[in-house]
Parts: structure tokens; sequence; C-alpha cells
């Protein structure tokens, strides 16, 4: 979520990391997909969190306040829940018949953490071996991840070794490009594409400084299908009912600061009306959006991204993104939230 905070936050999800071996993995916020399949009408493959994260039972709020020793027990318990399941979420699939649908698009987004930012924010990661925080290792991890799911279309965040991965990614047929963070900051979002699937039609950037909302980014790419690769394989009725063959990637890291909703309202804001605009100019294409937007399921950020709108008065701007709240996400540490 945070820059620099790409490893496990809890004894239960540093288990589970360990044993999928995916230290630099983060998945985005909001439970965004890390793997998205869009087919044709944007139909989309999405996630249920998984029951480990889900909002405890009244329950849990008295277990909450009672004695570390109750604590350490419900730890514990959570460990071994967790080596049940191996943490993995549960996919969701439409409930549309989607078989006649042969045209696919693998969409995959993570946080790759910041070799910087892995460096300066220790902190963050005292029970990660040093050795799986090397930027060596860890980029082979990627990439072995990577070409598990047979990719379409790519977006980091975190990213400070640009030319490190587009030579790693190029090899395996993928074109890229970057937007650097501004400010002091050394990392920045990318998107990349299978080459020979979409052609780069039209790209763009926001550089939030100049709206004077901190130093994040985002980016935007108008991927457009190669002919070869679109109408072939699908038969005339459901070809005649595709608008575009192109499609709008938008990718965006929001601020990490809990404190600073207001924010982070103002760079989500600006993010989607710069979607809106691209859409409706390249005659209201598809849209898929990613990003590590540091906001919580269920928040007042994510009621915003869903609804469009949202009543200020009703929200302190410290609680917007939802990730000051321990009792209703007990899976992740917030202790020390309240100093950074």
């Amino acid at each position: 979520m945070r820059g620099g905070e790409g490893g496990p936050q809890s004894p239960a999800e540093n288990s589970a990391w360990k044993r999928r071996h995916t230290p630099v993995l983060q998945q985005c916020d909001l439970n965004f997909s890390k793997r998205r399949i869009l087919v044709s009408e944007t139909e989309a493959l999405t996630l249920i969190p998984h029951t480990a994260h889900a909002p405890p039972s009244s329950n849990y709020t008295k277990r909450f306040h009672s004695s570390s020793r109750t604590h350490h027990t419900h730890q514990k318990h959570h460990r071994k829940k967790s080596s049940r399941t191996d943490c993995y979420r549960n996919w969701a699939y439409s409930t549309r018949d989607l078989s006649s649908y042969k045209d696919k698009v693998v969409f995959v987004s993570y946080n790759i953490l910041g070799v910087e930012n892995a460096s300066k924010h220790p902190d963050l990661y005292y029970n990660v071996p040093s050795k799986f925080l090397e930027w060596d290792h860890r980029k082979k991890l990627l990439c072995k991840e990577i070409s598990g799911y047979n990719a379409s279309i790519l977006c980091f965040q975190e990213v400070d070794r640009f030319d490190d991965l587009n030579n790693l990614l190029q090899k395996d047929g993928f074109r890229g490009v970057y937007q650097v963070r501004t400010g002091e900051a050394c990392d920045g979002c990318a998107i990349f594409w299978k080459n020979e699937l979409f052609t780069l039609l039209d790209q763009e950037n926001i550089e939030f400084q100049m709206f004077d909302l901190r130093n994040n980014v985002a980016q935007f790419c108008v991927l457009k299908m190669k002919q070869n690769q679109s109408n072939s394989s699908l038969d005339t009725r459901t070809s005649q009912a595709l608008p575009s063959r192109s499609l709008l990637v938008g990718n965006i890291h929001v601020l990490y600061n809990p404190k600073r909703g207001d924010i982070k309202l103002g760079q989500i804001r600006l993010f989607l009306e710069k979607a809106q605009e691209l859409l409706q100019k390249w005659g209201n294409i598809p849209v898929v959006l990613a990003g590590d937007l540091n906001s919580m399921p269920r928040s007042a950020m994510y009621r915003f991204l869903a609804s469009s709108e949202l009543d200020l008065k009703m929200y302190d701007r410290r609680e917007m993104s939802g990730q000051i709240c321990p009792l209703e996400y007990p899976s992740r540490t917030w202790n020390n939230y309240e100093s950074r």
C-alpha cells in the first residue's frame, strides 16, 4: 500500500507469503483483481475477499480489547487458519454465458515494491530474510509470477528499476511506458502490453503536483488490438456486436498517508475525470483502471469509486480511506500508523 509497503504486515500474512515465495508482489488495494480477464462488453472477473479478511463479528470487538494472552491465542489460531487456505482468494464468475467470447485479455496489476523503499523501510519487513528483498532475487520471482498468467497487459506501481524490468519483459514480447513520480521519490508507475496483441494509440500522464496534490502520478494508455488478433477469433454475430477493439488502461499510485483522505480523494477524482475525457475522445471505448489506491474496501473512498458521489460532511478526512480501523480489519497491523 504505502511507498515501501509491499510485504506482509502480520504473522499470518507473513506465513502465507513465505509459502508462496512472492515477497515483492503486493496486491493493490480495494481488492482490485490481481488478475482480471476482460472480454467484449467489458465483462470482467472480480475477486471476493478471503474469509480471513472479512469484517469480524461483534464478538471480535470484545476479543480485541481482551488480554494480550487472548490476543496471541487469536493470532495463533489465525496462522493455523491461513496455513490451511494459503490466503488464496476465491474467483467470482459472471452469471452470464461467456462461452461465445473467444477474444480475452488477461490484465495484471501489482505494487512490486520499489528497491529504494525496501531499503529505507526495513522496519516494515523485519520478518523477511534480507535475500528476499534483494532486487536481483525479486525481479526473477516477478517475471516467473507474471509468466504464469499469460498476461496481455501489466500495470505496476513503485517501479524504480524500469529499464531493468523493460529489458526482462521485452524478452517475453512486452512493450512498456513509464511515468516517474515528482519530487524526491525515484519510483513511479509503468504499463506494459504484449506487442503482438496491441498497438499504442495514445499516452497521457497526470502529475498531481501541478494541482497541489503531492508528488504522486497516474498514467493512461489507449491500446488498439491488432487486426490479426481481434475479430478473426470471433463468429460473425459476435464481431458485429463489438463497437471497438480499443481499450483505455489507467494506472495510479495514490498517496499513502492514512490521515489525508482529502488528498487521496482529489487524486482519484482527477484520475477518473481524465479517464472520462479520454474514453469520450476515443469513442466511449472500454476502460480498465488499476493501481495501488491505498484505501480499503467499504471505505468512503471505495464508495466514491463505486458511485461517483460522496458527502464530505459525513466523513473525517483521517477515516476516508479506511486504513485506520483496527476493529474492522484485524488482519493488518495498524498500531504504528499514527506515527507515520
